[in-house]
């Protein structure tokens, strides 16, 4: 399954995405490659703002999210977009958001 983590203080300030979806062999997954298409697109957009990001097998770690409009709207669309997958694919995408306090 691929886990998806939001963290917001008022504002998206990281995500972490991990694992496999487990959907299709590899090459052949159409879950992992939706998945991976629209996190590496928004992950670019939002290092070329600032943020940092750190990519490894199945883990994509974006930090330090800029909280201008831009960059906010950029992670909402993903956001959603996840979710619309999870909601077709419930069994190999989880989406969840942590609120941080501090």
């Amino acid at each position: 399954m691929i886990k998806c983590v939001f963290v917001k203080r008022g504002f998206f300030e990281k995500f972490e995405i991990t694992g496999h979806s487990l959907y299709a062999k590899k090459g052949e997954d159409i879950v992992c490659a939706a998945v991976s298409t629209v996190v590496q697109h928004t992950a670019r957009f939002l290092k070329k703002n600032g943020a940092k990001v750190k990519v490894d097998e199945g883990y994509l770690l974006v930090k330090d999210i800029v909280n201008n409009e831009i960059s906010q709207i950029f992670v909402e669309e993903l956001f959603q977009t996840l979710q619309d997958l999870q909601s077709q694919y419930p069994k190999y995408v989880k989406v969840e958001v942590k609120h941080n306090e501090n």
